[in-house]
């Protein structure tokens, strides 16, 4: 009787740690893939390429908190303190939408809809609608914005003053490509922008305003040089 009974015992607290065990989810997305996460408590989540999500499920009623690595966009519902950590500074919000950026040594904040408070070594810094922090390789800025969302939920890429080079690391990612060049004005700056759904598009985008001409050898190559070439 005493071994069932320390049986049962067993059986019973396993089966209590397994449901009361703290269960965390991954999303984590790839080159020119975005995922859309639905929280515990109807909170949306844009995840952009190449970025990761943490989160608790077991406690999200009473701690909205995750982890992000890369971008995403966040409409939260209202309620209790939401927290988005990451490498460089953490945001916190009750209700509203924002994008956060968290790459490399770029952390970037865009409040759309209400008010967020970014929180990075010492510094706290509130955001209202309208509103954007970066943190650039420890430079900080704020600055007003004029859109209504970020362009990478519309499948546009936007630059401003950005130099070619960069410009063009982000169209092959995008379009999973290699491109060769023979530009030369190696400091050639683009401002513009390519959508992500029609190679030959972005190309004329980014193309045409820098006077360079492409070629697109397959489904993988692309060539650009100048136009006078």
């Amino acid at each position: 009787i005493a071994t069932r009974i320390s049986a049962v015992i067993v059986i019973a607290l396993t089966v209590f740690l397994y449901w009361n065990r703290d269960v965390t989810t991954t999303v984590s997305t790839e080159i020119a893939q975005k995922e859309t996460i639905t929280l515990p408590d109807h909170s949306i989540v844009e995840l952009n390429e190449l970025s990761q999500l943490d989160y608790s499920v077991s406690n999200w009623n009473e701690e909205r908190t995750l982890s992000l690595k890369g971008e995403a966009f966040f409409d939260v519902e209202k309620g209790k303190r939401f927290d988005v950590t990451t490498k460089l500074g953490k945001v916190s919000v009750l209700g509203t939408e924002f994008n956060v950026l968290s790459k490399g040594d770029l952390f970037k904040v865009t409040c759309y809809e209400g008010l967020v408070q970014v929180r990075y070594n010492d510094e706290v810094i509130k955001l209202p609608a309208g509103s954007e922090f970066s943190l650039d390789s420890g430079n900080a800025q704020k600055s007003n914005i004029v859109i209504a969302e970020p362009h990478w939920l519309k499948d546009m890429s936007v630059f401003k003053n950005t130099p070619i080079k960069a410009v063009l690391t982000e169209l092959e990612l995008q379009y999973s490509i290699t491109i060769s060049d023979s530009i030369s004005t190696k400091n050639l700056r683009f401002t513009g922008a390519f959508e992500h759904n029609n190679l030959n598009n972005a190309l004329k985008s980014i193309t045409q305003p820098l006077d360079l001409t492409y070629e697109i050898i397959n489904n993988k190559e692309v060539t650009i040089q100048n136009a006078k070439n």
